[in-house]
């Protein structure tokens, strides 16, 4: 005789569309993610008939029921559990969780005690979008037409607006983001030597703004491209010296500078790895270093935290 689960009234426990903007005291809240909570059978019941119809091959989409709105659920995290292993447990992507309570890193998403679990799998995205991961996602999804639903939630003690996009993950670069290995480091033994940031000018001894890391090593090193990209420009200037620049998806930038020589033109494709240049003292330098810069859409960023090697 197999043991009967108890299934609460949906109506009594989901939070539709038109309702995701009630306060998030109202949402149901999950007290442990165990047969015994019927809020949690109730996520895995709902998710399960979501996963079942959407890898349904054989079935006409237009044949196939609806799925239930979606509806959120919130958690509290009990001690020793992580992203990954709440993504387990749930049967949600990491990328959806991460996502609809707006975090940005691993740490991020940690570091929150009160957890908002939607569902149905998907990507959240703030309306309008507040980070660069957010900008990401969005900008990538609006040009492959994909559609997506409007909702409105509680998170934070804020009323926010999210774009859904229903059963979307993370793709490869915005996974590299969220994780913080976007960039390889681009010169195979090196020592970070400045960092990004408010830093004493070596010349003048006045306050400044670094726009990159300095990275110290012997004149003519090579250096390496830290992403696949195109290379959009080979130059030279008062600062940078001899410099190479080069395009990647998603509106990023890296800038080599202080380059004895360049080994690349306008407009090469660029693999990981590939050869740019090797290391040297021209522009304004104290001596010879590779000045590395990441821009997202014309914009500095530091690097560090999206290398993949951390140095120095």
């Amino acid at each position: 005789m197999k043991t009967r689960i108890p299934r609460v009234p949906l109506a009594a426990l989901l939070l539709s569309i038109a309702c995701v903007s009630s306060p998030a005291d109202e949402y149901p809240e999950m007290k442990a993610l165990t047969r015994d909570d019927p809020l949690y059978m109730q996520l895995q019941a709902e998710l399960d008939t979501w996963y079942r119809l959407s890898q349904d091959q054989y079935t006409p989409a237009s044949e196939r029921p609806a799925p239930s709105p979606l509806a959120i659920f919130t958690y509290r995290r009990r001690t020793g559990e992580d992203l990954f292993s709440l993504n387990a447990r749930l049967n949600l992507p990491y990328d959806t969780l991460v996502t609809l309570n707006a975090a940005a890193s691993r740490a991020e998403f940690d570091s929150l005690a009160r957890l908002l679990v939607p569902t149905r799998p998907g990507i959240f995205v703030s309306d309008p979008p507040a980070t660069a991961l957010e900008d990401m996602m969005l900008a990538s999804r609006v040009a492959r037409g994909l559609t997506h639903e409007r909702i409105v939630v509680q998170r934070g003690g804020r009323t926010k607006g999210l774009w859904f996009f229903p059963g979307e993950s993370f793709n490869a670069v915005e996974r590299a983001y969220f994780l913080q290995i976007l960039y390889d480091f681009p010169i195979v033994r090196g020592k970070i030597t400045s960092r990004y940031g408010s830093r004493a000018d070596p010349f003048t001894g006045e306050i400044a703004f670094h726009n990159g890391i300095d990275i110290g090593a012997p004149e003519g090193t090579a250096v390496h491209a830290a992403r696949d990209g195109i290379v959009a420009e080979v130059g030279a200037s008062p600062v940078l010296g001899t410099y190479v620049v080069i395009t990647h998806p998603g509106g990023w930038q890296t800038v080599y500078g202080h380059l004895s020589s360049t080994a690349v033109a306008a407009g090469a494709n660029m693999a990981l790895g590939a050869l740019v240049g090797s290391v040297g003292s021209t522009g304004k330098t104290t001596g010879p270093h590779l000045h590395f810069e990441v821009r997202r859409k014309g914009s500095a960023v530091d690097p560090f935290p999206l290398l993949a090697l951390k140095k120095g």
